[in-house]
């Protein structure tokens, strides 16, 4: 094996970790910004409007990766 197709099997094993991470922290993230963006908007609507453009963002990662 040459010196950069080894830097490249590298560098996918590391893609992969990285998309394998991806496939359960998405729709992990997406429940909990979901469920916690409402009753924290009663309280302070800025940064329950964040909290739920932040779900919607774990939400559209979620489908990407998942293919949903």
């Amino acid at each position: 094996m040459g010196f950069f197709s080894g830097i490249a099997n590298n560098g996918s094993k590391i893609l992969g970790g990285i998309k394998h991470a991806a496939q359960w922290v998405a729709p992990t993230l997406h429940k909990v910004l979901s469920t916690i963006s409402g009753p924290v908007g009663m309280i302070h609507p800025g940064i329950g409007g964040a909290l739920g453009a932040g779900a919607n963002l774990a939400g559209a990662v979620d489908r990407l990766v998942n293919k949903r």
